[in-house]
């Protein structure tokens, strides 16, 4: 069974798997700003709200671009736009990086905010990149495989940054250098170059850009199917709000509560990882066998209760084994909550249609820009307002358990078209046997 999961991802087309790279090596970059961006933030003296208002840039120039690059890009070569963002990221990284150094409070907010424009060129255009390129056979495994790429920077990251810790705490073979925050984000964003000459050597075909009508079309006048795009995107919308009220804000608090370093949240993540990896790629494999409902409301239903643990760990944070119930909430949580990302996916792209697909992941990618932004300023605005982790945590927790109902109702209405069209063709068949 191993071996037939693996071959099924190694016979994915050669465009598929150097995309894969590219989207790993810039995602070590945007894996280590999770991990330590913060922590460094907050040791060159800046206070959580002041934290919370930076990251909230990141967003709001992917929500400006996202949608108006989705219209754009249909019917085009999407090539370009993965080279932008291998140039772009890891120079934009080293202006953030030295700014924070520098205290360099304008180049800061400048930073982050060009900083998201550039991952948003290759998260609007790696879906539908992948659908162009992939059949209904294989889809599955691209998508999955799209949504390991992060877990497996999550490792690497988390191996690179609490290995560099450890050189320095034990002074190995005479090593002088100590490694802190803003040394180990030079390092990831070094080797995030290597994301260039793999996102050239990328061939998109002239027969992927099939659609020559669109070429003059920048606007919405296009024939979108809206009333299934919004339905497909509402649960999305409350999710992602949700993930930015607490994934950028965990390391905050493990530190907070739990007195956390870099390197521990580090060793931890990296350990997480590989369970999200490896939970990622049987994602295709459970989605046949048991279909949407086990994939996505199952698996974040039981992810659900592991957040709501987390944030009760802070009640009791005294507690000699509130430590222990929090980092295993914290390790079961994300793969059962990423492993939901895949056929959420695939979902929205299938039920939209075809001709929506395009539209639906910049929308996607705007929402969680969108959402992402608010919730940063959430953040900011509960925490001076002296809210607790906890209580920011179980608000997420809501959110997540609407979404959720919401994506039950969205499969059950894919499953009903789904029946209907097999019940026309098979109708048809009969017609023709008749005539």
């Amino acid at each position: 069974m191993i071996y037939k999961i693996a071959r099924s991802y190694i016979d994915l087309p050669n465009n598929i798997l150097l995309l894969f790279i590219v989207e790993l090596c810039l995602s070590l970059v945007h894996v280590a700003f999770i991990l330590i961006l913060n922590i460094y933030l907050r040791s060159e003296g800046y206070s959580d709200p002041e934290i919370a208002s930076f990251n909230s840039l990141r967003f709001i120039g992917a929500l400006a671009f996202s949608l108006p690059l989705g219209i754009y890009i249909k019917g085009r070569r999407l090539k370009p736009f993965f080279n932008i963002s291998t140039i772009l990221v890891p120079i934009i990284s080293i202006l953030l990086i030295e700014s924070i150094r520098l205290r360099l409070v304008p180049f800061i907010q400048l930073s982050f905010l060009s900083w998201g424009v550039a991952m948003m060129f290759l998260r609007v255009c790696s879906l539908p990149f992948i659908i162009r390129n992939t059949t209904s056979q294989n889809s599955s495994q691209a998508l999955s495989l799209n949504a390991a790429t992060w877990s497996l920077a999550t490792i690497i990251s988390g191996i690179i940054i609490s290995g560099l810790n450890w050189i320095s705490l034990t002074n190995f073979l005479d090593v002088n250098i100590v490694f802190n925050e803003r040394i180990i984000l030079w390092i990831i964003t070094l080797v995030s170059l290597l994301s260039i000459p793999f996102g050239f050597k990328i061939k998109e075909e002239k027969s992927n850009n099939n659609i020559e009508r669109y070429k003059n079309s920048f606007s919405l006048n296009n024939s979108y199917d809206w009333n299934l795009i919004f339905k497909a995107i509402s649960p999305l919308i409350l999710i992602s709000i949700g993930a930015g009220l607490t994934i950028p804000f965990v390391n905050l608090f493990f530190n907070s509560i739990f007195n956390f370093s870099s390197s521990d949240f580090s060793i931890m993540g990296s350990g997480t990882a590989v369970l999200v990896f490896f939970s990622s790629l049987m994602v295709p494999t459970l989605k046949h066998k048991y279909g949407y409902w086990m994939t996505i409301v199952f698996v974040q239903g039981l992810s659900i209760c592991c957040l709501i643990t987390l944030a009760i760990t802070e009640l009791f944070a005294t507690s000699h084994y509130a430590i222990y119930f929090a980092v295993s909430a914290f390790i079961f949580r994300q793969p059962l909550m990423h492993m939901a990302h895949p056929s959420s996916n695939e979902l929205m792209m299938n039920y939209v249609g075809q001709r929506n697909q395009e539209l639906i992941s910049a929308l996607s990618s705007s929402l969680w820009s969108a959402s992402w932004f608010i919730s940063a300023k959430i953040f900011e605005w509960l925490r001076l307002l002296k809210f607790q982790y906890y209580e920011i945590f179980l608000i997420t927790a809501l959110l997540y358990i609407i979404g959720v109902i919401l994506y039950a109702v969205i499969i059950s209405q894919f499953e009903k078209m789904k029946k209907m069209e097999k019940d026309n063709v098979i109708t048809l068949s009969e017609e023709l046997k008749i005539d």
